[in-house]
Parts: C-alpha cells; structure tokens; sequence
C-alpha cells in the first residue's frame, strides 16, 4: 500500500514472525466497507454507544495505574495524571455529543452539561473512543459544540436514535479483562501491564482513521471530503496530532517494561489486539458479503513471491547432465539462459523508450486508447520472445514428473492458498489465466488438493498436450487452469515446444472476455451480470494484466511491480486502497477499455477480508455442514468459472448461498469445528521423537520449542530413554505399531501444518514413519478432513537425524542411517544433521572446515532429492580472536544455492537439546507459512537468544547442561535502539536524536539494492552483513518490489546484523515495516509522504532522512523536521533514473540545510568522494560503490577511509570520536 503507511502497522504486526497469533486480527479492519462507522447511522450509533461504556473503565484503569505509580518517577506520574484528566473531560463532553448524535445513554455515564471553558491541555476532544481513551489524550472540538460540521441535531430530531441498554458481550469481555489487569500485579510491573493491555487501541484508532481517510477521502480520486456527519470522526484520528500520541505512551511503556516480565506483557498486547477486534467484529450493520460472479487471478508474482518461468528452464542442466535429450549439453544449457535472459533485458529496454519515452508527461485523465497501444506493442514483444525461447530448445529433455517436483517446490505468497480455498469452499469456481509456460508446473505449485478433477488444456489421450484445447469446463471443486503446455514427446521427454494459449496481456484480455461470454451463454441473458450486482475480480501484479485488471468489475494488483506503476502513471489509470473498491457490479456495463481505476492490496489476507467480509474467532464451525452445503449448491446451480491466474488455498471452510442466477454470494464462514486446530489460526506442528527424561532434548525440547514459539504442539514417541546431565543409560523402544497408532490419531483428527522427527530408533521407525507422511501427503488420505494438511502446501517436514547423543550414547540400531538414506530424508523440506551425523550418513571422512561441510550439504541434498539441507557448525572448534570474535557456521543448500549463515559464537556449557531445538524451531516458522530461508533464520536467532540468556543457568552436575527455552518466546514488536528516547521533562517528550552522533554516523551511508544483490547472487541479510562488517556505518534498506510480509521478516534480520555492530538500520519510505521492527528511522523521497507527516507517524525518537534537490527543498524538509538530507544525484547514476545536480548545486544544498548534515547521493565512488565531503557533506550514500563490488567488505572499507580522509582534512575537530 502506498497511503498512510502507518495505517498497516496492525497488519505488519500480524505478518511479523514474532506474532503469528495476530493473524485474524486485520479482518475486521480490512474489510473496510466502513460500515461499523460511516456507512449508516445507525451502525456509527451503535458504535457510540458501546465506546461509552468502555471509556469509563478506561478511565478506572488509568486511575488505577496512577495510584501505582506513587512509587515511580515523577514524570511517569505526572503524563499519567495529565492523561486520567483528559479521559475525565471527554466523560463530561462525551453526553453531549451522544445527544447530538442520536445516542441516548444512562444518566449514569455521562453528563450532558458541556462547559467550554475546561482546558484541555492543549488537546481538543471529540467522539470518546477507544483510541482516545487509551490514549488519555481528549481529541476533536474543543468548545463542546457540533463535532460533526454545523449540524445541531439534538436526539428528540431523530426517529432512528439507539438507546444504551447496556454492553454488548464483546464489549464486557475487553472492559473485563481491561479491569482484571488493572487490578492485579504490583507496582512498576502493575503499570506497564495495565498500559500493555490498553496501547493496541491507540494504534488500532489511527489505523482506523488512515484507512478511511485514504479509502474515502479526498486526494485519492474520491472527490472532495465527504459531507457525511461522522467524518469529524475521521479527519481527527487520521490527523498527525493524533498519530502522535501512540508514542506519548510507548515511550512509558518502554522505560517501564525493562525489568517487567515481557512475555507476560506480549501475552497481554495480544489479548487487547484480539478483543479489539473482536469488539469490531460485533458491531451490526456490518457490510453485506460481496456477490462474487467470477475471480481471476495471474499466477507468477501474484500467488507465487517470485516470477518462476526461469525454473524450466534450469530444468534443462539438469536434462543436459543425464545426457538428455543427447549428450554433450552440459555448456549449452548452463550458458544459453543467461543468454536468453539478457537478450529479454536488452530488447524489453529498447521497447520501453520506444513506447515509454523519458520526459513525456504523465496523463492527467484515463487514455485508455494509449494504453491499449501499449499493450498491442508488449504482447508483441511477448510473443515474439516466447519463439526465440521455443527456438532455442532450452525446454527440451525434462519428464513431466521432473517439470511437476519443480512446481510443488514453489512457495506461494502468504495467505494465498488460504484465500482460494475460502472461495472454493463458499462455492465460487475459480480459474488461472496464466502466461507460464506448463500447466503441469502451475498445477503442481497450487497443489492437486485445489485442482479441478478434469484435464486441463485439452490434455490429450496419448499423454501429449493438444494446441488448440477445448474451453475449459468448470467445477466448483477445484480451480482450472487456462494457460500454455510443455509438450511432452512419445519418448517420455519434454519436445521444447509450446502449446501456446496464454501469452501476452492481449491473451489474458481474451480469455476474460472468453470467460463473460460463457457465463452470460450459461445464464441466456448479456445483462444479468449488472442486473444481479455480481462482482467480477481479477487479481494480478504485472503489466500483462493490465488490460485484464481494467476490463474487470473490480482489479486488484497485489505486490509492488514498478513498471506497472510506471505505466498506470504514463496512461492515467489511478490506483486506490483496495477498501474504495465497490460493493457491488456497476449497474451500468463499464466501458469497453474499463474505468481506469485499480485496486492495491497489500497482501492476500486483506484480498481475503475484502472478498469474504469480517470473519470472526468463530467463523468455521460446522465445517463439514458447510462444505456438504456448498457441494449441494454446485450440483444444484450453473456456476460461473472463477479466474485465478493460479492459485492454490487452505484448509478453511465458510457456508456458500447458490441463487437461482448462478451466481455465489460470499457468505460469512460458520463457526468452528472444535477437532479442527487449524479452524481457530493456531499452526499445527506434530513431533515425532523420542523422550529425555531430563527434559533437555528429545520430545521435551520439542515441545517447550513449539510454545515458546507460538504454535501447537502434538507429539508420538518413538522411544523412552533414560539419561540426565551425565548422559544416557538406557533406551526403550517404542514398537513400530504403536508408533503409527500415535501417528494416524494426530493426523487422522487435529491434522498438522508441519512435522519434525528427530530420534528414530530403528529402521522399523524410520519405514513406519516415511510411510505415514506419504499417506498424509498423497491421495490416500482424502477421507482424512481438510484440517489434516497444511495450508502453505504439503506438509513441511523437518528430519533432524539423530544418530549419537551429545555424551556419544548411541541412540540408532544399525542401518537407521540407510533408512534415513532410502526412505524419509527423500521426503524431507529440510534435514538438519550436525557435523558427526553428515559425516555417518554420506559415510566421509571428516569435515574440518567451512568448505568441507558446503560439500557435504550439496552431497547430501542431491543424494537424497530432499527440499534442503542444513549442515549445522556448533561441533567446530572456534578459530576467533579478541578482536575478531568468533562465529558459528551453518551451511545451508536449498538445492539452488548455498548460503552461509552465520552468528556469534556464545561460550556456554548449557548446549544439550541444541539439535532438537533448532529443528522444532524451523517446523514452528514453516508451519506458520514462512518460506524455508526465512523460517531458517528465525529460528537460528530465537536459538542463539536462549543460548545467550541460558548462560548463566546450572542445572545438574554433569556436563550435558540444558538451557532455558522460555526465552525463545516470540517478541512483541521490536524497540527502536539506534535512536535515543530520554525523558524529556515533566510533559514526558522523547529526544530528538542526537545530532554529533548521527553526522558520524552518516559518513558511510549503504543504500541495498535488489538487482545488485541478484547481480551478486547475495541475499539481503547477506549484502547487509558484509557491508557492516566493511565499516558501512550507516544501512538504508531500499527494496521497492518486495511482499510487505517478507519485507519485515528481511528488515529485522538485518536490523539485528546491524545492532550487533553498532550501526543504525533505516528503511526507505516503508514507514509501516520501520515501526513493526522497530527500525531507526526512514528515508523518504520527493514523491514519499510529506516528510511532516512521516515525523507525525514516527515520533521524534526515530531518525527522519529526506531526499532532496533544490535548496528551497531543503529548507521545507529542514521545516518538517529532517534529521539529514541526501542531495543529488550528484553525477549520473545506473541505478535510478533522476537528474543530476552537480557540485554546485550540492553545496548550495549543504548551505541551505546547516546545521542539519547532508550526504551525497549518485553516482559517488572513491574518486569523487573527497569533492563532495569538500562541498559540505557529512558523508557520503552508495548504492553499487559497495553492494555491486565483487568483494563488498573491502569496497567499503576503502570508501570509509577516503571519507575520513576528506573529513579530517576539512574539520579536524569534527573527527575526534
């Protein structure tokens, strides 16, 4: 999303790795028909009624809090006192204004007298709220006259007036729990537990505010501010006085919280969050579900996190190196994609200047005809490369099974397979329009479970694909496809050619069109569809959907592809918050080109919300009822194909309503089924391992692993041993029947989203077990109900191949290893083995160094076709010194690539369970829908903080010690660390950061860059790391195209790399992802939000970067509260297109922004970097100087050293540090 980044923090606190119990939390927000609030009045009536009660407990919780912070500072006790003030003021006013709007409510909790003299210490007061009370701070008109406009309408003008009888059952269970809080705990503790249960409502308000500001309000294509009378509401929490006061209290919170018990204030936060909502979920009038006739969705990029077309063709090594389809093809097939792949670059450049040329204005209106000409030219171009492609035979030599194993390994986007089962389940057909260039790879990376029963694309009898296949028929069971085939040859190999259907946007356009004309033949009329107010929605991400995008009722482009922007801009075509998206199908036929107005969604969970409607805690019951409802009601109605440019959905279930039309109407789920542990958002992780007795390892570890990180944890012991701190003495196994008994009465019933094994203790285990997972896995299972798979694909499994204990106990008969070998690790997602257990599996000598264990995980994968191994270092002796400390290494190979992961080596006795741990950790994260690399990297850390806490910890006499799981709890969102929050006087104010210190920290200024780091073949945390560690003293994570769930996952692993070395992480226009990791601040550019209201959002504790060109902007940037500038380019620059401003224009930069420090930017090198420090910066921002260097550590570590060079000779002074 591109407005009020603010507004997705509760949505970026559910998509965080620390907090997946957050997960249904946005529904009710997202769905933002705004009928809780504006879409009626008597629902905004409602609503007011029921913040009446709870404002008066928050004002009890307040006065409780302020009594317990007798015996705290003064300045905790005096912003309390002036905050319990500012909620008594708006009890006084908040009965004049409950008149005003039509709200009678009991003498008892208000009073009607308004006196317009009460001071309101400088804050005025509005509709009393949650938000407002929460925050203590009164918001609105301040002189007790009408908060909506001039109206003034008292309640005896209103017939349709709501009277107060009292709290509705989701209101008395947050003032409940609010009051239970208040009343408990001690003193300091006591304090920061009451504020932990009340902040959520603060940033739940101004996210309400944004969203609704942003979806109705003016500025955004949506006319001028509405006139309704709530829109006071609006305009006052969207406002940036009020998305201040959230810090007002975080910063309490935070100086409080120090020595609270924070896993019991993260438990608290959480429960505030969920009754928040549900509060919202409760509230009538709610919007009615929307009439969906048809869903389209593109597959590449849209369902999947990244464009997969390239993975056919690395197929083709793998052909050429089994001598297929003729040997001697191993050159070719390495070098001919990257030649492909540049040649695609070099000529869609050459297209773009010809059709895009720089310096031609933007369209002020929609022009559709330009557009349409644009994409004839691109289709062409399409076309045209798919030939080069099929000509070059770089698809040829690949069975149709290998093409299939590469599709399931795919990872979808959140919540996207979760989204398309919802809509399969209420009925709804659904198809993908796909330009990829084999079905069998789309249908394999949606999963068979989501598939249509019948062939898709005129699959042939003899086994090859058909050129011209038949239009595509229908079922509500499972989504088809409408895309191209790989054709596969009489021998079994893949031909190189394609059976091209979908191409090009051209192609995507027909197939919408083709797919309208069969609906409306089905139903005989070409107007029902604007006669019944169904919804035709087509989701997609690239310049190839556009024409699809705008010929659909409703158009929802979800990532954050720049050249779609690019183009929308060039032809007019305005994009809006998915929440301004119609309820309803025009009643008039759109226009042949479309509206030219697009939807943004920020994910598939608010797709989800904005389809479906508010989906409760309760939203799944009577799942099975449901499901057998909906079949009925395909059997009984014609049902309109849904297009889905592939997508795949989840194991959720909702009541579907056939109408006589044929078309769906996307009901609100029923209730849950109480064995389904999925039904209520909770992952599902089974452990499969032996028992410790001494709790350190084994199924004990797993067990306290799985909770301490979030999901639910079900077990089936393998064997019973006998060991403490000494060792093992004694181990029992458990019989192979039994064993399978525990196996089939989890997954037969409560179902799994992941699974781990750790000590099998025989090969009868290993068989047993291996056997059950390709049950659950494959088709045999399909009496077993929905909930026993996972919704992020089939189910994840994690082998951790215990073979030895840590006291070199055997805990493996012989020819475990083999079974290990021939029959589970082949299953596996990733194994987990440490360096004695990858040396007795490949049977090798021993592995001594870094580069031994990288060759012993890419053995180990390609031997046992498993997703990924992880070849954990701790058994390798450290080599660091004091004044490079040492790290532990772990290799990593997901059968692409080898990545190394590394972190600080922590000097503790307490390493028994380590193995198990780590492992349960990842099957944690994968159950939770992370893809591996980022489930791998969460773990590791939660990992190394119990290590690091542990230290201190002796438990036992021996020296196989165990540590302390509790802390791996997932953490509530991160604290910002890089800037300083001090006191701040008796008003209780944060600090600004402090200006010395940030102008050293701005002499070496990293900026990432995605096409570097893919250049360079380095990840993110990767670049970063080596950046730092080169002397970068300052990192700007700038990723424009990345999901904003995997944008947070990857900034706080890299805020963590940067804290680690002292050196501050700001995100580039992500205001959102800054405030959910608790980043140090945020760079915005020109064509960003206004700096003003990125401070406003921020608070002034984070550090606020601002791009600029002219001095007058940046004196404007100065004003609105930049801590530093960046000025240029410069010189010109490869990467980002913008005009220079030279030298003398960075001076007349630097001279106009003093005392405030100002870096470089563009085009900046160790050559020229001396000229700008002399011009008057404070140093100097890279991009490609540092992270397109072959060797990125020594390339910033000889910027630095100019930098300081330039600095010293021009103000010696200013470098004494």
């Amino acid at each position: 999303m591109t407005y009020l980044p603010v507004c997705n923090l509760a949505r970026i606190l559910v998509l965080s790795p620390s907090l997946p119990a957050f997960i249904k939390l946005p529904t009710p927000i997202m769905a933002l028909d705004l009928s809780p609030l504006c879409n009626g009045s008597r629902a905004f009536q409602h609503y007011v009624a029921q913040d009446a009660y709870f404002l008066k407990y928050f004002a009890r919780a307040y006065g409780i809090a302020l009594s317990k912070a007798l015996a705290l500072d003064d300045d905790t006790f005096n912003v309390l006192g002036r905050l319990l003030r500012g909620v008594h003021e708006e009890l006084q006013l908040h009965g004049a204004y409950a008149a005003r709007w039509g709200v009678r409510l009991p003498h008892t909790h208000t009073r009607t007298h308004v006196n317009a003299d009460t001071p309101q210490h400088g804050v005025a007061v509005a509709v009393a709220a949650p938000a407002a009370a929460a925050s203590g701070v009164a918001v609105g008109s301040s002189n007790g006259g009408a908060a909506c406009g001039d109206r003034d309408n008292s309640s005896d003008d209103r017939n349709d007036g709501v009277i107060f009888t009292g709290p509705s059952a989701a209101t008395k269970a947050y003032t409940d729990f609010l009051m239970e809080v208040a009343e408990d705990g001690g003193q300091d503790g006591g304090v920061a537990e009451i504020l932990a249960a009340m902040l959520p409502c603060s940033r739940l308000y101004g996210f309400l505010g944004c969203a609704l500001a942003a979806a109705h309000g003016a500025g955004l294509g949506a006319g001028e501010t509405p006139s309704h009378e709530y829109w006071e509401w609006v305009r006052t929490y969207s406002s940036s006085e009020y998305l201040a006061i959230p810090a007002l209290k975080e910063a309490i919170f935070d100086r409080l919280s120090v020595h609270a018990d924070k896993a019991r204030l993260q438990s608290l936060y959480r429960r505030a969050m969920q009754l928040e909502a549900e509060f919202f979920a409760a509230q009538p009038f709610s919007p009615p579900p929307r009439r969906i006739a048809a869903l389209v969705v593109d597959f590449d990029e849209t369902c999947t996190q990244r464009d997969t077309i390239g993975g056919l063709m690395r197929l083709a090594e793998a052909a050429a190196a089994a001598g297929r389809p003729t040997a001697g093809d191993s050159q070719w097939a390495l070098s001919t994609p990257a030649r492909l792949a540049a040649s695609y670059v070099a000529q869609q450049e050459q297209l773009l200047r010809e059709v895009l040329p720089e310096g031609k204005p933007d369209a002020e209106t929609y022009d559709a005809a330009g557009l349409a000409a644009f994409l004839e030219r691109l289709s062409d171009f399409d076309e045209h490369m798919n030939a080069v492609v099929e000509e070059s035979g770089i698809l040829r030599g690949s069975t149709e099974g290998e093409v299939a194993a590469a599709g399931s390994a795919v990872p979808l986007r959140p919540h996207c397979r979760e989204t398309l089962r919802a809509a399969l389940d209420r009925g709804i057909p659904i198809e993908v329009v796909s330009v990829h260039w084999s079905d069998v790879y789309v249908r394999a990376a949606l999963g068979e479970g989501l598939m249509a029963s019948t062939r898709q694309q005129g699959e042939g009898e003899g086994g090859a694909r058909q050129a011209a296949p038949p239009a595509p028929s229908t079922s509500p069971a499972g989504i088809t496809l409408r895309c191209n085939a790989l054709e596969i040859g009489p021998d079994g190999f893949s031909s190189g050619t394609l059976h091209k259907r979908v191409q090009s946007a051209r192609d995507k356009r027909r197939e919408l069109e083709a797919l309208g004309e069969e609906r409306r033949a089905a139903r005989g009329s070409a107007a029902a569809t604007a006669a019944n107010g169904a919804l035709t929605v087509y989701i997609g991400d690239s310049t190839s959907d556009l024409g699809a995008l705008l010929a659909a009722d409703v158009g929802v482009v979800v990532g954050a592809n720049r050249l779609l922007r690019r183009v929308a801009a060039r032809y007019g075509v305005r994009l809006r918050p998915l929440a301004a998206a119609p309820l309803a199908a025009p009643t008039e036929p759109p226009p042949p080109d479309g509206r030219g107005v697009l939807y943004e969604a920020a994910g598939w969970e608010e797709i989800r919300a904005h389809l479906f409607g508010v989906e409760g805690p309760d939203s799944h019951e009577h799942e099975k009822t449901s499901a057998a409802a909906a079949a009925a009601a395909a059997a009984a109605a014609v049902h309109e194909p849904v297009a889905v440019a592939s997508t795949a959905t989840g194991v959720e279930r909702g009541t579907s309503e056939a109408r006589e039309d044929g078309v769906v109407m996307a009901a609100s789920a029923a209730p849950p089924s109480p064995s389904s542990a999925a039904a209520c958002g909770l992952p599902r992780v089974l452990s499969i391992a032996g028992s410790d007795s001494g709790g350190g390892a084994g199924i004990q570890a797993d067990v306290k692993t799985l909770m301490a990180r979030g999901v639910f944890a079900m077990t089936a012991l393998t064997a019973l041993t006998a060991q403490n701190t000494h060792g093992v003495s004694a181990v029992h196994a458990v019989p192979p029947e039994f064993l399978m008994q525990q196996i089939d009465a989890v997954l037969s019933d409560l179902g799994a989203d992941a699974i781990k094994t750790g000590m099998l203790p025989n090969a009868e285990a290993v068989h047993v077990v291996a056997d059950r997972i390709r049950h659950y896995r494959s088709g045999a299972a399909a009496a077993a109900p929905p909930s026993s798979t996972s919704p992020h694909g089939f189910l994840p499994l994690v082998v951790d191949p215990v073979l030895v204990s840590t006291s070199g106990h055997s805990l493996a008969e012989g020819g475990v290893a083999a079974a290990l070998l021939r029959d589970l690790l082949p299953l596996a997602t990733v194994a987990t083995p440490n360096i004695p257990e990858a040396e007795a599996l490949l049977a090798c000598g021993p592995i001594t160094s870094i580069g031994d264990m990288r060759r012993a995980a890419r053995e180990l994968q390609v031997k046992t076709r498993c997703g990924a191994v992880l070849i954990k270092g701790g058994h390798m002796k450290p080599t660091g010194t004091a004044d490079d400390p040492a790290d532990v290494v772990d290799i990593l190979y997901d059968g692409e690539q080898l990545h190394e992961l590394r972190g600080a080596w922590i000097h503790t006795g307490n390493t028994h369970g380590t193995g198990c741990t780590l492992a349960s950790a990842i099957a944690a994260e994968l159950a939770k829908g992370l893809p591996l690399r980022a489930a791998v990297s969460a773990a590791r850390s939660a990992l190394q903080t119990a290590l690091r806490a542990s230290v201190p910890l002796s438990l036992g006499s021996g020296v196989q010690r165990p540590f302390h799981h509790r802390h791996m709890m997932a953490a509530t969102v991160s604290e910002p660390t890089g800037a300083a929050v001090a006191e701040g006087g008796k008003r209780g104010t944060l600090a600004r950061v402090d200006p010395a210190t940030l102008r050293r920290q701005l002499r070496l200024y990293g900026v990432t860059d995605p096409y570097c780091n893919k250049k360079c073949n380095r990840t993110l945390l990767e670049a970063v790391t080596l950046a730092v560690r080169g002397g970068a003293t300052i990192i700007q994570l700038r990723e424009k195209d990345i999901d904003g769930g995997d944008f947070v996952r990857e900034a706080a692993a890299a805020l963590q790399v940067c804290h680690q070395h002292g050196v501050p992480l700001i995100i580039n226009d992500r205001v959102d992802v800054a405030l959910a990791v608790g980043a140090d601040g945020v760079h915005v550019g020109q064509s960003d939000l206004p700096a003003g209201l990125v401070r406003a959002m921020i608070g002034p504790a984070r550090i606020l970067g601002v791009s600029v060109k002219t001095p007058q902007q940046a004196r404007d940037a100065v004003a609105a509260g930049a801590d530093y500038l960046g000025a240029g380019a410069v010189l010109p620059t490869g990467t980002k297109d913008t005009d220079v401003i030279g030298l003398e224009g960075l001076a007349a930069v630097c001279e106009a922004a003093a005392p405030l420090p100002v870096v470089s930017i563009g085009g900046i090198s160790a050559a020229n970097a001396a000229d700008t420090i002399r011009a008057g910066c404070a140093g100097i921002a890279v991009v490609s100087a540092i992270f397109a260097a072959e060797d990125v550590e020594a390339a910033a570590r000889a910027l630095l050293r100019v930098v300081d060079e330039a600095l010293e000779a021009e103000n010696p002074a200013q470098q004494q540090t």
